[in-house]
């Protein structure tokens, strides 16, 4: 028997994200403030508590053996998160399994206070919508709205629009206060810097400080210092990320005045990824970041950190045309590695990925194919520009041995699929142009890790169940609907296109039941994938993942 499974699923839903490790000193985990931090985790993953006398190392043989989706380490500052510790990490990671690559998702949760902390991990997710960057780097293209300004200009800004349209406006020349108050709002999703940093400084204007001011970090405080006038400071707390993608030094922890603690204290950063080491023209290790997340994937933001790395490790290794990456290790994630942060898309990642599984008696054959939805260059274009396709396996593949690929080079791990088919001088690769890797492993698990409750909240009078999940040929949608209110139950693909209407409309509360057989709303066979049946009564809406196979 042969089905496939569309790789855009999503597994981290809380006590769906696999394996997961908290890594923790015993002095941090005996303070009770920090052990709540711990215990959160534990409940909201059933993970596994490794703990530490010293050095991380020490928990890698038991790591080893566990065999982790992802690795949490929480981190007490400033002892446990100076000294360069993400190079240790960046490291242990690596060194889980026998090949080179990166063997676990991971991040670090920390704060300024425990209570940040534990903050962290106290969401399950959330959608960048809204990005503001202090750079001309700001993917508009790729959000629903946003704000580019430049680091090198004065005054030239970029904003995106809600109706899709990019306009090229003005911005004040010193852009300190005007970037603090926006992101006061509370409106952005994202904030994006590059220029020259420090572990309590971003200085705006580039390469000198010209007429601009700078940010600064000072006892959990972010605030803006501008070139005239008194400083203005951050209060914001909604959920964002905050990406470092070109400062020196952002991502250290020195010491309490350090900004990855002030972002998450006082901006509301409950991603925040940075350099430990000066950043620079060859810098590679989160200059791709952006395609795994924007562009090409629509990966969650450590998935980004962890694929880009991958992608890092395979360049090193095989002096790829371009490329001259200095900076391995160099950079850290702060914050909840299986946290589902992603964008909300607004357009269709630059290739689609599938996967055929071919049972056999002992060993499964898979294939691992990408299917470009665009015309474009799946392969190192530049220090921000795009990377190899690294393709995230829904399972592990146990003693994977390459049997074929049409890429130039291809890696086939345990938990991820690597293919080298695009390198500088090559034309672009056309619209349905494909590239696979074929390779047969031990027999993959009947059942993929599918959540079965609800990843919303259902309001009041609500409910959805699915019944045959994964399922071939059809599937039972079980729904409860409040008294007169409009309700709709559709079907959507994982980038949230609707897939089918099963109904809209006010219709009498209680149970009822549809079903839905696979096709779209003209009546053909969808694909074989992951989609989710939503239900929305109101302002009200809850959701079930399903997996249909074929």
């Amino acid at each position: 028997m042969m089905w496939l499974v569309h790789l855009w699923l999503v597994l981290a839903t809380p006590g769906h994200a696999g394996p997961y490790a908290i890594v923790v000193s015993e002095e941090t985990l005996g303070m009770p403030e920090w052990a709540q931090v711990v215990e959160a985790l534990k409940a909201k993953y059933k993970g596994k508590v490794f703990t530490y006398r010293t050095l991380v190392a020490e928990v890698k043989d038991s790591l080893r053996a566990f065999r982790p989706k992802y690795v949490c380490f929480v981190l007490r500052p400033p002892s446990e998160v100076r000294n360069y510790v993400g190079i240790s990490i960046n490291r242990l990671t690596r060194e889980l399994d026998d090949d080179p690559y990166g063997d676990a998702i991971w991040g670090i949760v920390t704060g300024y206070t425990p209570e940040d902390a534990l903050r962290l991990v106290s969401i399950d997710g959330f959608r960048v919508m809204k990005v503001l960057a202090g750079t001309s780097a700001g993917w508009l293209r790729y959000v629903r709205e946003g704000i580019a300004t430049s680091e090198s200009d004065y005054g030239k800004m970029w904003v995106k629009l809600p109706d899709g349209a990019i306009v090229d406006t003005t911005c004040p020349t010193d852009r300190t206060k005007f970037l603090i108050d926006l992101l006061n709002t509370n409106e952005f999703d994202m904030f994006i810097t590059s220029g020259h940093g420090n572990v309590d400084m971003w200085q705006l204007h580039y390469p000198d400080p010209g007429l601009e001011g700078f940010f600064r970090s000072k006892e959990g405080r972010v605030y803006g210092d501008p070139y005239e006038g008194p400083d203005v400071y951050l209060n914001s707390t909604n959920p964002k990320i905050y990406f470092g993608l070109g400062n020196c030094y952002i991502g250290m922890i020195k010491d309490m005045n350090s900004m990855p603690l002030a972002w998450i204290h006082s901006g509301g950063a409950y991603m925040y990824t940075g350099y430990i080491m000066p950043e620079g023209p060859d810098s590679y290790q989160l200059g791709g970041m952006p395609a795994y997340f924007f562009v090409q994937d629509h990966y969650t933001w450590p998935e980004a950190f962890f694929a880009n790395n991958q992608a890092l490790l395979f360049d090193l290794k095989n002096d790829t045309p371009g490329t001259n990456p200095p900076d391995l290790d160099g950079a850290v994630l702060y914050g909840d590695p299986a946290l589902d942060v992603r964008v909300d898309p607004v357009r269709e990642p630059l290739y689609r990925k599938e996967i055929h599984i071919a049972r056999g008696e002992e060993r499964d054959t898979v294939t691992v194919k990408i299917v470009m939805n665009e015309e474009g260059r799946p392969g190192f274009t530049g220090k921000w520009g795009n990377r190899h396709p690294v393709i995230l396996l829904p399972f592990r593949a146990e003693d994977p041995k390459l049997i074929y690929t049409d890429a130039y080079k291809a890696v086939v791990t345990d938990n991820f699929v690597l293919m080298y088919i695009w390198k500088k001088g090559d034309p672009p690769l056309e619209v349905g142009e494909e590239r696979e890797v074929v390779f047969t492993c031990l027999k993959v698990p009947t059942e993929l890790d599918v959540a079965e409750e609800g990843f919303e909240l259902p309001g009041p009078g609500m409910a959805l169940e699915v019944h045959s999940n994964p399922f071939w040929g059809r599937t039972l949608l079980r729904y409860k609907l409040p008294a007169g209110i409009y309700a709709s139950l559709h079907i959507y693909d994982i980038t949230g296109r609707i897939v089918r209407r099963l109904y809209e409309g006010r219709g009498p509360s209680g149970w009822h039941t549809l079903s839905w057989d696979g096709r779209d709303d003209l009546g053909r066979k969808v694909a074989s994938g992951v989609y989710i049946c939503r239900l929305v009564a109101g302002r009200s809406s809850c959701a079930k993942r399903v997996v249909l196979l074929r």
